[in-house]
């Protein structure tokens, strides 16, 4: 993926705040800004380091290989860590008379210091400057979200079959990660979330040994990994007839949903956005049981700018990629949330999540 575009805006954000050079930590920012693809894993022991002359990325022998071939082309220059990857970095920024850097906001302490003491000149902590890019997404990221959504459409279809009573949580999570792996995905954008019956009650579950039951509502929270970049997804279905209570909810839920969705749009506060739903929920008397916000950006990463809910300063821009996603949890009872992925734009936005919202009674 050509990332001129990245490295052209970041070094612009350099020159506007009079700083030299910045150093990239971050591993989901690094896969952005460099546009290598396939090279890094979660773990990666990588840095980047940016100023208006070069482009440099410092890793270790495991990955040195796999960024030689992506920089081919690139104005990027690969340097192999030989002892201490930060104090090779340091180093070589002090010889080069770099005399003001910035570092991400989301460095750990420990690094922080280290770099900040060996390198002695004037330190800026930046905060976000490459998630508010990754915010607004090119249309080769949207290619690849649509397909990671499609992938996690396509396993919610497959899980249905596989709801019944006498399964387990955890061995349907496992079948929904098989299921995406065996179709194309790189894996899951995070550990599938399969809540049944009480356990619904709680938003982010941990899938469970306990047996899903006739009377059951199962809140499946999902998402597969395409090609680095995530979907998001949110169902939740009724294993027998749903009782007058559970459906209630659940209408309750679509409905705010839907009103959300329908005037989301580019420009729109973030918090406003989430008060949408919030307000449908009070028609109902659910306001309160709605516990979190209303979504948040996809991309690189499940979770990541704009933050959609009532404390966010975040606007939605056009080409974002967030999750619309209510939910009314009711402790011992049961929890309903219906989660969404769409591309903003400057008229709406478009549904890359495309399962079926009715109430599915298994």
């Amino acid at each position: 993926m050509n990332a001129d575009r990245r490295l052209a805006a970041l070094r612009r954000r350099l020159a506007s705040e009079e700083i030299e050079a910045i150093i990239i930590t971050d591993v989901p920012n690094v896969r952005y800004i460099t546009g290598f693809e396939g090279v890094f894993d979660d773990g990666a022991n990588v840095a980047c380091m940016l100023t208006d002359q070069f482009a440099r990325v410092y890793t270790d022998s495991r990955y040195s290989e796999a960024v030689a071939v992506a920089a081919e082309g690139t104005p990027w220059i690969l340097h192999v860590q030989r002892e201490s990857l930060y104090i090779e970095l340091c180093d070589q920024v002090v010889a080069e008379g770099v005399q003001s850097v910035a570092l991400e906001s989301n460095v750990p302490y420990g690094r922080f210091r280290f770099l900040s003491e060996r390198f002695g000149g004037r330190v800026e902590v930046v905060d976000q400057w490459v998630e508010e890019l990754r915010q607004v997404k090119e249309a080769a990221e949207v290619e690849r979200i649509t397909r990671a959504a499609e992938l996690t459409v396509a396993a919610f279809e497959y899980a249905l079959g596989l709801i019944t009573p006498g399964a387990t949580e955890a061995g349907l999570a496992l079948e929904i990660e098989y299921f995406m792996r065996s179709n194309g995905a790189d894996g899951v954008a995070f550990a599938p979330i399969v809540a049944s019956g009480p356990n619904a009650s709680k938003p982010h579950a941990v899938a469970s040994t306990r047996e899903i039951g006739t009377g059951d509502l199962v809140v499946l929270d999902i998402g597969a990994r395409f090609d680095g970049y995530c979907a998001d997804m949110t169902r939740t279905v009724a294993v027998g007839k749903a009782t007058e209570r559970q459906r209630e909810i659940y209408e309750a839920v679509l409905e705010a949903q839907e009103t959300a969705l329908s005037q989301i749009r580019g420009g729109l506060r973030a918090s406003d956005a989430d008060a949408l739903a919030r307000k449908s929920l009070e028609a109902s008397g659910l306001a309160e049981e709605f516990s979190h916000g209303l979504g948040h950006g996809v991309g690189l990463e499940v979770h990541e700018m704009p933050s959609v809910g009532p404390r966010s300063r975040d606007t939605i821009l056009s080409g974002s990629v967030i999750t619309v996603e209510p939910g009314v949890y009711v402790p011992g009872f049961a929890g309903v949330r219906i989660e969404d992925l769409v591309v903003v734009d400057d008229g709406g936005s478009t549904l890359l999540t495309t399962a079926d919202k009715r109430l599915i009674e298994i």
